[in-house]
């Protein structure tokens, strides 16, 4: 009896048991997903809630940094479905795992997810190889769960451009040494670095080479269009038979008896040590573009359309990868091989196939590696890559121009070349000059104001963040240049015609705090007028017409000044443009009015007037305004000629082109009645004169009526044999229109007047 009785206990209590572990279930884990990459370090790890039969259903949460979980991380119960971490290590990959309890029963452990954290700060603006002003503004993306970031601003980094002294665009380049370096290009360029200095050396050719390469010190190769190759002996370049027309694109030697040279329409060449044979490697008459290998047993060769050959000793193997041409090529290993394509496609062979992945969206055109975590790749619009053993990033090369080939000697020499005769070479680690600017900023902030940076010079820049417990990697450096002078505006350059009190204007540079203009009749600027002034105008005065006159600007702040801007030359006016009356115009009122346009500067205005066009014995009048309102009437139907000259100083314009005009004649009703009187000037500002032209008045009444009829003026007259001039002051008067009436007897006489 007893015996039963412990049985029946001992199913009860397993029973008791099984049942307690069906009452709560294992958390399900819902963020970050499992994998997930790029995880701040205050990360939030998210489950769906489960139900049991305690009172309250707590979570436990282990964090390790192996999947194993020998050495976790325990954070205390809590009753939320979220716990967020704190400072975890940036660029580290974590596991973590959750599992639940009643109070009764506990349920097992979540199956572990995976994430890591970010590595280092994503830097969205200024734009790499990007033009800026010297408080070009820094921008990035969020990084929550730290303290702040470090920011570094250098003008030295690991690539630096420098002159090659021509502007041929280059595309293959090979470092021999520390010391030496070979550069070839478009039109037979050859060019070779010794002492620091590149020198051009003499070519047997004028087509464009493609390609260089040297087995040792006193022995290289070039290829190039139509089958073009040369060999250099230590002494010269000579060119060699190479059996093809095609274009040869790349050369790769294993030794001076074992090399390779590969081009257009498949043609694939080998060279035994004395000749150069063509060989087929199974890839058609696709277009080779490179060429690679780690020995006589293993070499690679990439074309058009991700086609590929490989060679393992005994025979090629071809790949056909995708559509995108596979321009650059390097093998580390018979299972280890990278490609550059175009399309920012980058292509690594792992013994049995290509696979595909995409850095940017430019062509990559050249690739090498220093060891299998130690790469570089280079492209169009100045693209350079960096590869660290795991990922390509993206780095600074300091040029948006193409980029064509690459090549390091080691870890601390190499150089890139390019489009523009572009050259730039390896200078380490970088980020170590005198003038290396650091700063650091709160985490609140998301951008950063430079200020006072050098103009023309390129700048690179790379950030990190931190917290208490880990610093993450710099970010991969990007590179801008600051403006280099001022852009001039207007006048536009070789504008004829100016003013002699111009306004000149150039683009604004933000972070700058003031402008120098000079101005000279010389291109040299040998005597200029200087100005300074913090804005981008500056209205210049006392030029003389009909001369030539050069100006520029720079611009400065606390950290330099920057170069003068490219001079812009402009041609003051020299002569008056006439407007009314019209030339050759008929039917002209016998008290003209005659206008130009205004010169701004000129100070006043010569006007000749006469019956003959070469003006013997006409009339001159000087006035102050860019019009000349004749005072007396001139003879009907006659022609008259007339001209203008400005006059600023001592200095006058020519005298503008001559104008006629025939006059009306005197029949009008309007000449009938000016021939009463004279009103003069018209339009008037101080004073008008009236002249009695009529010899019968005694005694007369002159009235002044505005323009609503309301007479505001009327003065007798009595005249004499020696008063026919009325004078009268127009102080009290408004501007406007205004008629003069004399009034003698029943006859009334009528003029308009204009009060300026």
């Amino acid at each position: 009896m007893k015996r039963f009785l412990s049985v029946l206990i001992i199913v009860l209590l397993v029973g008791l048991q099984l049942s307690a572990q069906e009452r709560i279930y294992t958390p399900t884990m819902k963020a970050p997903s499992d994998g997930a990459t790029g995880q701040m370090p205050n990360v939030l790890l998210d489950w769906d809630a489960v139900t049991g039969q305690g009172t309250e259903v707590v979570y436990e949460i282990q964090l390790s940094q192996d999947e194993t979980f020998d050495n976790p991380v325990s954070f205390p119960q809590t009753s939320v479905t979220a716990y967020e971490m704190a400072e975890l290590i940036f660029d580290e990959t974590y596991f973590w795992r959750v599992r639940a309890s009643d109070g009764i029963a506990t349920s097992e452990w979540s199956t572990p997810w995976s994430f890591s954290v970010v590595k280092t700060v994503t830097i969205t603006s200024p734009a790499n190889a990007s033009v800026q002003n010297p408080d070009a503004l820094l921008k990035w993306n969020e990084i929550t769960g730290v303290t702040g970031y470090d920011i570094q601003v250098d003008t030295a980094y690991s690539w630096r451009s420098e002159s090659s002294g021509q502007s041929n665009n280059l595309f293959g380049v090979f470092d021999v040494d520390e010391t030496t370096t070979w550069a070839v290009g478009a039109t037979g360029t050859i060019l070779k670095l010794e002492n620091n200095v590149w020198s051009i050396i003499s070519s047997p050719v004028n087509s464009d080479l493609l390609d260089v390469y040297f087995v040792s010190d006193n022995s290289g190769w070039i290829a190039g269009l139509d089958g073009i190759l040369l060999h250099f002996d230590g002494a010269s370049w000579e060119e060699v038979e190479s059996g093809t027309s095609e274009d040869l694109n790349a050369l790769f030697f294993v030794s001076e008896t074992d090399g390779y040279a590969v081009g257009t329409n498949g043609i694939v060449l080998h060279y035994n040590g004395s000749e150069w044979s063509q060989i087929d490697v199974g890839l058609g008459d696709t277009d080779l573009f490179a060429v690679h290998g780690i020995d006589s047993e293993n070499i690679v060769i990439t074309g058009a359309s991700a086609k590929s050959a490989i060679f393992d000793g005994n025979s090629w193997t071809t790949y056909s990868s995708g559509s995108r041409d596979m321009l650059g090529v390097w093998m580390l290993a018979p299972d280890n091989i990278w490609a550059g394509a175009k399309g920012g496609r980058i292509y690594s062979f792992d013994g049995t196939s290509w696979t595909e992945l995409v850095l940017g969206n430019r062509d990559w055109r050249s690739i090498q590696f220093l060891d299998s975590e130690t790469g570089y790749i280079v492209g169009r619009n100045g693209n350079l890559a960096a590869f660290n053993g795991t990922l390509w990033e993206l780095a600074a090369s300091g040029t948006g121009n193409d980029l064509s080939d690459i090549h390091l000697f080691d870890e601390n020499s190499g150089y890139i070349v390019g489009n523009d005769g572009i050259v730039i070479s390896y200078q380490g680690d970088g980020f170590n000059s005198e003038y290396l600017k650091s700063f650091s900023v709160g985490s609140n902030l998301l951008e950063y104001r430079l200020s006072n940076l050098l103009f023309g010079k390129n700048h690179y820049f790379r950030m990190r963040t931190k917290h208490a417990a880990s610093t993450s990697d710099w970010s991969s450096a990007a590179s801008f240049v600051v403006i280099s002078n001022p852009t001039l505006k207007t006048p536009a350059n070789n504008a004829t015609g100016i003013i002699l009190d111009p306004t000149l204007t150039w683009d604004p540079i933000s972070g700058a705090a003031r402008y120098t203009m000079e101005i000279a009749s010389n291109v040299d600027f040998s005597d200029p007028w200087v100005y300074e002034t913090n804005e981008t105008t500056y209205t210049v005065a006392g030029l003389s017409f009909g001369q030539d006159y050069y100006w520029r600007v720079n611009a400065r702040h606390a950290g330099g000044v920057s170069d003068w801007s490219a001079p812009f030359k402009f041609n003051t006016i020299s002569t008056v443009n006439l407007t009314a009356p019209a030339n050759n115009a008929i039917d002209v009122a016998r008290v003209p009015r005659f206008t130009w346009e205004e010169i701004h500067g000129a100070q006043k205005y010569m006007v000749a007037l006469d019956k003959a066009s070469d003006f013997p014995n006409g009339e001159i009048e000087v006035v102050e305004h860019n019009y000349w309102q004749h005072m007396f009437m001139l003879d009907p139907l006659a022609t008259y000629f007339w001209r203008v000259k400005a006059i600023q100083g001592l200095d006058t314009t020519d005298w503008s082109q001559t104008w006629s005009f025939t006059t009306a004649n005197e029949t009008s009703v309007d000449e009938q009645l000016q021939q009463a009187f004279k009103l003069y000037p018209n339009p008037a500002s101080d004073y008008i004169q009236l002249k009695i032209e009529s010899p019968n008045f005694q005694q007369a009444s002159l009235e002044i009526y505005n323009i609503i009829g309301s007479r505001i003026f009327v003065q007798e007259i009595t005249f004499g044999s020696d008063s026919q001039m009325i004078t009268i002051p127009l102080e009290d008067f408004k501007s406007g229109l205004y008629f003069v009436k004399l009034i003698d007897g029943s006859n009334a006489f009528t003029q308009r007047l204009i009060i300026e």
